[in-house]
Formats: C-alpha cells, structure tokens, sequence
C-alpha cells in the first residue's frame, strides 16, 4: 500500500524544519508523497501561520522540491485554509485542508488553560461545540478545501483535561450534524495524528465514534501525522491505519497530482 501525508508544516509557518528536511524524513520513512501544508496567514497571528511577506518564498521553495525530486518522490503543495484567515487565492496550490483554530478570536488548541478559557468565553463546553461545529460546516460552502483537518480539535486536550462531555447529546448533534454537512459536500476527512505525537491524546482526531458514523454514511478518509518536526513525518500511521480498518473503512483518499483517488488498505 502507498502511504502519503498532506499534513506537515515547516519552518515557513510554525513548524521546526525546513521543507527540504521534511521531504527527506519522508522519504526516509517510506512514504510515498508528501503534502506540506503552509498554514494561510492570518492578520496578528504570524506566531504560527505564514505572513503575506513570506508566502511567495514559500511556493518558490515548494516549486524547487518537486523539481529537485521529480521522477524520484513527489512533493505537493498545500494550504491549510484557517476559517478566520482572508480567503486566499487558490491556483498556486495543488490541494487545499480546511482547518478552524480561532473561535470568535480565542485559540481552541494553544494550550489546556487558554481552550478552558474559550469555554468560559462562550457561556459552558455545549455552547462552544455548538459553535466550533457551526463554524466548520462553513466549509461545506468552499469548494477549493477537499480535506477537513482535525474534525474534533476542541477534544484535543480532553483525556488529560476533560474539558467537553463528547457523549453529551448536544455536543454529539452538533458534531455530526457538521460532518454530515461537510460529507454531503464532498469533503475528505484527515484521521489525524498529530495530538499523539504532541504527549495529549492516545488516539487520532476524529474520535472512533465518529469514524464509525462517517463510514455508515459512506465518508472517505485520508491518514496524515500533522507533523511539525521531520521526525514525527509518518507518526502513528500504523494506529491510524489499524483504526481506519476497524471502522470499517477499506480505502484511503490520496492525492495523485490531478486530484484525489482511492488507494486500498
């Protein structure tokens, strides 16, 4: 089976490497294709997204690899498209991620006490979830974003701090009234990996649970780690693979150059 990840960030945006190390940790680590995808800019939140200023070094340096490495491994370009950034022109990149990591200007992931705040902000976790599920059925109207990344990013921190009840009927309507939405229209959604490597979850973004609607309503899913480090490039993939294969799932959406298709499990 072919392994790709379209979910990785450098130095460009609030990744640690430089893109080239990353192709190589990918490489290295037998996958197939990597996407790096450069968080879009978003006014006062150049800690971690790309600026506007840096933006074409990146897509030059993006149009290097896939030279350098051509014929040999492939490198695709990509835009994970925040909901609060400007909406950005789409022709420079190969594939678009749809991500939301500000609720009404509060981070949702920075850390345990700022996602706490963000609850207290908007009145109790129900509210918030109804909210952060509101906002990303949005994307179900932007035909560019083909992936959803990180469906479930408010539970990030929830087995060490249970900061929402994931089994509460609010929260569960909220959430899969979106992914219903967001499936409706097309969209891929990533089994993410990243909060693993990270030290705050066990197992990937969506929850099982979820995994398990998606696939009765016949959603397609891809595997990407999310990494910010080379060395974290293919993490968990074994656990995401195994998981995907217990909720039922038989094949992975990858990117091919031209758009995505179906590899077997």
């Amino acid at each position: 089976m072919k392994r790709q990840n379209l979910h990785c960030h450098t130095s460009f945006d609030d990744g640690c490497d430089a893109p080239e190390i990353m192709v190589i940790a990918a490489e290295n680590a037998g996958l197939d294709s990597l996407g790096i995808s450069l968080h879009s800019p978003i006014p006062g939140e150049d800690a971690w997204c790309c600026s506007d200023a840096d933006e074409p070094a990146f897509l030059a340096e993006m149009r290097r690899l896939r030279e350098k490495y051509a014929g040999r491994f492939n490198v695709w370009c990509g835009l994970e498209y925040d909901l609060n950034s400007d909406r950005r022109s789409v022709p420079p990149y190969d594939y678009i991620i749809g991500s939301c990591h500000l609720l009404s200007g509060l981070p949702i992931d920075y850390d345990p006490e700022t996602a706490a705040h963000l609850i207290a902000y908007h009145g109790g976790s129900e509210r918030a979830a109804q909210l952060y599920y509101e906002r990303l059925c949005t994307m179900a109207d932007i035909p560019e974003i083909s992936i959803v990344g990180h469906f479930d990013l408010l539970t990030k921190y929830n087995e060490r701090v249970p900061l929402y009840d994931t089994a509460a009927p609010v929260y569960r309507d909220a959430a899969v009234a979106a992914m219903e939405k967001l499936n409706a229209a097309g969209k891929i959604f990533e089994i993410n990996t990243g909060a693993i490597s990270r030290g705050w979850r066990t197992t990937p973004y969506p929850s099982e649970e979820l995994l398990q609607h998606l696939k009765s309503i016949g959603g397609r899913v891809c595997i990407s780690s999310d990494a910010h480090k080379a060395e974290n490039i293919a993490f968990g993939f074994d656990q995401a693979e195994a998981l995907a294969l217990r909720c039922g799932f038989t094949e992975l959406w990858q990117f091919d150059g031209t758009g995505f298709a179906a590899e077997k499990l």
